[in-house]
């Protein structure tokens, strides 16, 4: 950076004006002379001063990047952590479809042949019908013509019986092994479905510390007003330090890529589709609000807004009828509603309620993740869709901790995440925030 060799150009430049300044000689009178004199001295000072402050924000930002080369340090780690796992994961998903595969080859072979014994049994079974009643079989025997014949006409017999009865008992074997492949199938089944969402967890998680990187950086950039070639050294420079930690390959190296590009790719859609909503729902409720007020200024009854009494007892839904839960076992620290923002200073509406304590948090009904990542504001978070126009939001949770992805179908209490304190925030909570149409409104008519 060359700011602080152009401050110092800059003071010396000004140091340097007295060579120039009239001599004594040139002045008016002593006391002229003293007043240039004061206004130089002032001019050194104020010089001085912001030179120390230059030097003073140029400290900071050293120590910010410092921070911030450690961070880029440590989220590599973890990213090839990560892409590491997923390689694994990936090798297993892989042995399960085989698995699965050779499993089902083995059950389409045993009951075939199954198929083929029954019909062998079946087709014994007319023969004896037909051919072969118990009279019959009596009559073999009694018509023997000695002792020896008699021995060897029943060995016939009990050969054809004993026969059966293995084909029979070979057969119950056979369908018992059936059952348990189609169950051993299942299960593995089952298993890669975990597996499946286990892998997108982790895609997801890694996107989204990137993305908490990548907001720091321009935060800082931001914050010591650097210019546009300054700030994409700056972004260059992380990116070099994340490649110098890497240990992975470069064919790993160029999955992780391809792994962010996708979940990115996802992500911006999930984006898109969520303000597109948003969108529509803002222009639904402006034209009902217009429609509203035109209906109202023709009746006298209607002349007057409604209380704030009334609007809230228009709310869609009442704690007993919701059938909502509370996402957090927290204690509520902040309500719905206008207060001194804690980190800006500024009445501002506070769109939800914050739960305090730390611990899991769950969806407080069952429905579809609508968004599962990172934003500078909300930190790590979520938001639900649950139909009927009534979305969920989760926010600042702890960086790693989301354990859905966009897509998802999520029950009742089940855990989504972590209690944090990532974005804009000044301690462990969660915040919490429920939409209507797009609108937010008070989650407390809802828990």
């Amino acid at each position: 950076m060359n700011k602080k060799l152009m401050t110092g150009m800059i003071a010396a430049l000004l140091f340097a004006t007295p060579i120039v300044m009239p001599t004594a000689t040139e002045a008016a009178s002593v006391s002229e002379l003293e007043n240039q004199k004061a206004e130089l001295e002032n001019k050194s000072a104020d010089i001085n001063s912001k030179i120390q402050s230059q030097e003073e924000t140029l400290n900071n930002l050293e120590s910010e990047k410092a921070n911030l080369e450690s961070e880029v340090e440590k989220l590599q780690t973890n990213i090839d952590t990560v892409v590491l796992e997923l390689k694994v994961q990936e090798q297993k998903l892989a042995d399960s479809k085989a698995k699965i595969e050779k499993l089902k080859v083995e059950i389409e072979k045993l009951k075939d042949l199954i198929a083929r014994r029954e019909e062998k049994l079946e087709h014994q079974a007319r023969n004896v019908q037909t051919d072969g009643s118990t009279s019959n079989m009596v009559d073999l025997v009694l018509s023997a013509d000695s002792l020896s014949d008699l021995i060897g006409r029943v060995g016939v017999v009990n050969q054809l019986v004993s026969a059966n009865k293995d084909i029979v008992t070979q057969q119950e074997n056979d369908k018992k092994e059936v059952e348990k492949n189609e169950k051993a199938a299942q299960d593995e089944k089952v298993a890669i479905e975990s597996l499946k969402a286990e892998i997108e967890v982790n895609k997801n998680n890694l996107v989204a510390q990137k993305a908490e990187l990548d907001d720091k950086i321009v935060q800082v950039a931001t914050k010591y007003d650097m210019t546009e070639s300054e700030k994409n050294d700056f972004v260059k420079e992380q990116a070099v330090i994340a490649t110098q930690t890497s240990v992975l390959s470069s064919e790993l190296q160029e999955e992780r890529q391809r792994i962010i590009a996708e979940e990115e790719k996802a992500q911006a859609a999930a984006k898109k589709a969520e303000a597109e909503a948003e969108a529509k729902a803002a222009q639904a409720e402006a034209k009902a609000a217009e429609t509203k007020q035109t209906t109202s200024s023709s009746s006298q009854s209607s002349n007057q807004a409604p209380s704030s009494n009334e609007k809230q007892a228009s709310t869609p839904s009442s704690s007993s009828s919701s059938g909502f839960i509370n996402p957090s076992g927290g204690y509520t620290t902040s309500s719905y509603g206008y207060r001194i923002h804690p980190i800006t200073g500024v009445n501002k509406l506070h769109g939800g309620i914050d739960f305090g304590g730390g611990g899991p948090i769950v969806a407080a009904q069952s429905g579809t993740v609508v968004f599962a990542g990172y934003h500078s504001e909300w930190g790590y978070y979520v938001k639900i869709d649950h139909g009927n126009g009534v979305q969920t939001l989760y926010a600042h949770m702890v960086s790693g901790s989301l354990l859905v992805t966009a897509g998802q179908q999520v029950s009742q209490g089940q855990q989504i995440g972590t209690m944090g304190t990532t974005g804009s925030s000044t301690g462990v909570h969660l915040h919490f925030e429920v939409y209507v149409n797009g609108s937010r409104v008070d989650p407390a008519g809802y828990l």
